[in-house]
């Protein structure tokens, strides 16, 4: 199965998808900051990132460190789904979706909302990892 890089840092959040995702043979690294995500995915070589959007230090912490990982030409193809809360939690009168995703602003493959169904998140990844595959064949 895929090897996976959680970047989250809701301890609860991460617990539960990494029961969620080894329950179905993947393998789960965490990082619970933004820092140095770029030099963490280059040391790693995870198949899929899941990527929180609001840090402590900053509540769009997660686009930007997509936008970096996306400009970053080694690591531009390891694929990113995004699972958060922001629509809820944030402050903004704005909302976020699927339909946000684009290289400038949200270059990630997926956008799932929190709280999310282990089956709705165990298909998307799968979506997400077949599109990588068919992206970038061995």
């Amino acid at each position: 199965m895929a090897r996976i890089l959680i970047v989250d840092d809701d301890l609860d959040i991460i617990d539960s998808l990494r029961l969620i995702l080894e329950g179905n043979g993947h393998e789960v690294l965490v990082k619970t900051d933004t820092e140095r995500l770029n030099d963490e995915v280059r040391s790693t070589s995870p198949d899929l990132i899941i990527l929180d959007v609001m840090f402590p230090e900053d509540f769009q912490a997660g686009f930007k460190a997509a936008r970096r990982l996306h400009k970053d030409a080694d690591l531009a193809h390891v694929p990113i789904l995004v699972l958060s809360a922001v629509n809820q939690r944030s402050n903004l009168s704005l909302s976020f979706s699927e339909s946000d995703i684009s290289d400038d602003f949200m270059p990630v493959q997926g956008f799932l909302e929190k709280p999310v169904e282990p089956r709705v998140l165990l298909e998307k990844i799968n979506e997400v990892l077949r599109g990588a595959a068919s992206d970038h064949p061995a």
